[in-house]
């Protein structure tokens, strides 16, 4: 008997020992352990046998081997007595025998007898309490033998287990290490276990684990080595196939010949390989690689391709399907690269990139392989950001029939959300033929970084500047948003911007551009409409560099708008689905410098000088999003009671949008925050000149809003009345309530309370700004007053 196999067993053992002692004073007893193979149950059942002897009992043995012929284990059972019967004459003759002499009946592997043979065993089971027997069947957990019996379990060995098994075996305690690996690499199946600490034994691994995974290793080749071809064969197949087939899907690819199918499955379990016979799967610390060392490449093929065959056609988990087409070659067939797309939808991003390359490998057409291409980029976006940009820049700069068009508009789009200024300028100056799509994929050039300042004929870009006038909508919605930065042409604007959206534009970044162009026209319900479209088409075509970007768009809107909360979620969201950490770092600065203005407009004040503070001046990019952020600083500066580096940080983002000719006040207020910060440390002159030069600026645009802001400077820093009354007449109905609710204020600090104090405290309450309710109430205003 196998000491080994009894460590760790006190619970089972006890319950034996009292039930062959019962049966020893005179009475019976029914008892099944169940457990799975390799657990020691056959050990266990032995110690009974042996104690039963002991005691003077008579002990009748069977196995279920015997079970392979009808009615086996009677014929193995009655054919240790001098007189064999069949059916119930051999139960009467037992029982008869257990009269004279107690009788312990013990059977092992009931699970495999044949259906007489289980139930003349129930039929035993049920006249034992007739005279002095116990009878006593190993059986797994899946299909019990003698229902109502006594149930004995066994589990796998836990770390306290392999622990005592393992000090029994060196003599001292091992270390953890040790133990953890034995656990990890063996589950506590002792037919796995004890081999490999035989094995320790003679490797001398007494203190530690380190080297287990070698004896593993050398463990698991020796005993594939002693299967029969057959059971090899089908260990193989379970490797590639994992738990997701089932064992008659297992049959079907294995194609038993000398050796049934449930008979390789009890080799393959006995020799601590697999975990069971119902549902068979490599045991821990055996990997399907080792399993497939030194098959043949063309049969290792040929195996997952079958495989991956049966398992669609017989509704296999898809993820499992594209799993084992991975290890498969190239088949040409209809079903697979579909089914690799649907499964990289649902997978995180690695394991989408490796089902996408796989469907690279299958002959498509032109317009398929640029689909996977760009949703490779995408999915490497978030593993390896760097190489995505490289995938999406070729994707433009490698030239494709014109049905590749649409495909290769959404990889200018993800690039651009990218954040990498310099790169896409790069790659789009470098284009020289697309099909057609040329001027839609090069519109992007005239924003990105600093392109916009080089004579057109003296450029690198083999193109024409953007015309005033566009009938491409792709190329209307970048012009927009050009003509509004530049402060040049309101209706002009807005016809473009309506151009990029109601053609509309199939470059989504050529729409958003455009709906910043309508806000800064005081379009702000048509450019969240816009917006809400744009989102939803960018989730929809899974650009995952493009939602962050229309959402921090569509927040700094509804701020103007004075829906904070809304604007918090869709930051919030922002983040949430597309890290800053997968942001390229020049695109960084713009996530939390909108998040600073925000915060800074609810009032939260802490949060913003906290985010402030996460990124230091030499982590915040240059261009665009480098101005963006020195704009926020200038602001929390300012309303901090800094206002020198409230001057400083705004002459910096004015020193920027002017060598860009971005004039506008409505495209970045800064000359607001320079004119109020001056007239703070006492500069009233200069000051006063920013302030007229912001109010020419802005009415030469023409937006009442961007006109009031003018005029609600000029009154901050030269303190004439008649600047606020101007504002708050430009402002009534604006969608820009936050502004309409700063100007009533300013106007009832000037002229005492009014109207305009009860009006403006309604319009703070609605938008939840604390710091204009907090002025509100500053000035008398109470709620519901």
């Amino acid at each position: 008997m196998n000491r080994d196999a009894l460590v760790g067993r006190d619970a089972a053992l006890a319950v034996l020992e009292r039930s062959v002692r019962r049966l020893a004073s005179g009475r019976s007893s029914v008892l099944e352990i169940c457990g799975h193979r390799g657990t020691g149950r056959t050990a266990v059942l032995d110690h009974a046998v042996v104690l039963a002897r002991r005691l003077g009992a008579t002990v009748l043995t069977a196995a279920g081997e015997g079970g392979a012929m009808t009615g086996g284990v009677v014929t193995e059972l009655m054919s240790q007595l001098p007189r064999e019967e069949r059916g119930s004459a051999a139960i009467a003759r037992l029982v008869e025998l257990a009269r004279t002499k107690p009788l312990l009946v013990a059977v092992d592997d009931g699970e495999l007898f044949d259906a007489e043979s289980r139930a003349w065993l129930e039929a035993l089971a049920g006249r034992a309490v007739q005279a002095p027997m116990a009878v006593v069947v190993v059986a797994d957990t899946f299909r019990p033998v003698l229902p109502g019996a006594t149930t004995v379990p066994l589990s796998p060995l836990g770390r306290d287990g392999i622990a005592a098994l393992a000090t029994r075996r060196f003599g001292g305690q091992p270390d953890e290490e040790l133990v953890e690996a034995l656990h990890r690499r063996t589950g506590g199946r002792l037919a796995v276990l004890c081999p490999l600490l035989d094995r320790c034994d003679e490797e001398t691994l007494r203190l530690g684990g380190g080297a287990l995974a070698d004896v593993v290793a050398a463990v698991t080749r020796r005993t594939v080595r002693s299967l029969p071809a057959e059971a090899a064969e089908l260990l193989r197949v379970i490797a590639v196939c994992g738990p997701a087939f089932p064992v008659d899907l297992l049959g079907v690819l294995h194609r038993p010949r000398t050796i049934s199918l449930g008979r390789a499955l009890e080799l393959l379990v006995c020799a601590g390989l697999v975990t069971d016979v119902g549902k068979p799967q490599l045991l821990p610390g055996i990997s399907a690689a080792r399993v497939l060392e030194g098959v043949p490449a063309e049969a290792r093929d040929d195996l997952y391709l079958r495989a991956a065959r049966l398992g669609h056609q017989c509704a296999v988990v898809p993820s499992e399907v594209a799993r084992l087409l991975m290890g498969a070659p190239p088949v040409n067939e209809s079903w697979v690269v579909p089914l690799l797309r649907a499964v990289a939808r649902e997978v995180r991003p690695a394991e989408a990139a490796g089902c996408l390359r796989r469907a690279l490998a299958e002959p498509v057409t032109p317009v398929v392989r640029a689909e996977l291409v760009l949703e490779l980029a995408v999915a490497e976006c978030e593993i390896a950001p760097v190489a995505a940009d490289r995938r999406l820049a070729r994707m433009l700069l490698e030239t494709q029939p014109p049905e590749c068009a649409d495909v290769r508009l959404a990889a200018a789009d993800q690039l651009w959300g990218r954040g990498d200024a310099g790169l896409l300028r790069r790659t789009l100056s470098a284009v020289r033929s697309a099909g057609g799509d040329h001027d839609s994929v090069t519109a992007l050039y005239w924003i990105a970084d600093d392109a916009p300042f080089e004579m057109p004929e003296l450029g690198v870009l083999d193109t024409a500047e953007l015309p005033t006038a566009c009938d491409n909508p792709d190329r209307a919605g970048i012009a927009a948003w050009l003509c509004a930065s530049r402060g040049v042409d309101l209706t002009q604007t807005r016809s473009l911007a309506n151009r990029a959206l109601t053609a509309p534009a199939t470059l989504l970044s050529s729409r958003l551009f455009a709906c910043l162009a309508l806000a800064a026209a005081d379009d702000v319900a048509e450019a969240l409409t816009g917006l809400d479209a744009v989102v939803e088409q960018a989730r929809g075509k899974r650009l995952t560099a493009v939602v962050p970007q229309a959402l921090l768009m569509r927040a700094k809107v509804r701020v103007m708008a004075g829906d904070l909360d809304a604007a918090a979620a869709d930051l919030e969201e922002a983040v949430s689905t597309y890290p800053l950490r997968n942001l390229h770092p020049d695109a960084r600065p713009i996530m939390v410098a909108a998040d600073v203005l925000l915060s800074i407009e609810r009032g939260h004040l802490d949060r913003a000088i906290a985010l402030r503070a996460s990124l230091t001046d030499d982590w915040i990019g240059f261009g665009y999003a480098r101005t963006f952020f020195t704009f926020a600083c200038a602001v929390l500066a300012l309303v901090t009671g800094d206002p020198v580096e409230a001057a400083a940080r705004a002459d910096e983002c004015g020193r920027w949008m002017l060598s860009r000719q971005w004039v506008n006040p409505a495209a970045l207020p800064w000359r607001s925050v320079a004119a109020a910060a001056l007239s703070v440390i006492g500069e009233h002159e200069r000051a006063a000149g920013v302030c007229a030069e912001e109010l020419e600026l802005a009415r030469r645009w023409g937006a009442p809003s961007t006109v009031a802001r003018a005029h609600l400077t000029c009154a901050a820093v030269m303190g004439e009345e008649e600047h606020l009354h101007r504002a708050v007449e430009l402002l009534a109905g604006s969608p820009f309530r936050l502004l309409r609710a700063t100007a009533l204020l300013d106007l009832a600090q000037a002229a005492g309370p009014g109207a305009e104090l009860k009006e403006a405290g309604e319009i703070a309450v609605l938008c939840r700004s604390a710091p204009l309710i907090g002025r509100a109430r500053g000035l008398g205003w109470e709620p519901g007053a």
